[in-house]
């Protein structure tokens, strides 16, 4: 597998589909926040959900 997503690209990605209300929060949190927010929006650092790290509710 390769290295893991930097933040930065990640947050860049995640931003086009965060609501208003989240948009505060990506632009500040880092590591598995980030992760955590980016699952919310069925993002993930490496394109795909990882075996146990589908989106909330699945």
């Amino acid at each position: 597998m390769n290295d893991p997503e930097p933040d930065e690209l990640f947050r860049k990605r995640l931003l086009r589909v965060v609501s208003e209300k989240d948009r505060h929060a990506a632009l500040v949190v880092v590591g598995a926040y980030l992760d955590a927010l980016g699952r919310k929006y069925g993002r993930f650092r490496t394109g795909v959900a990882l075996k146990g790290f589908g989106p909330r509710g699945s």
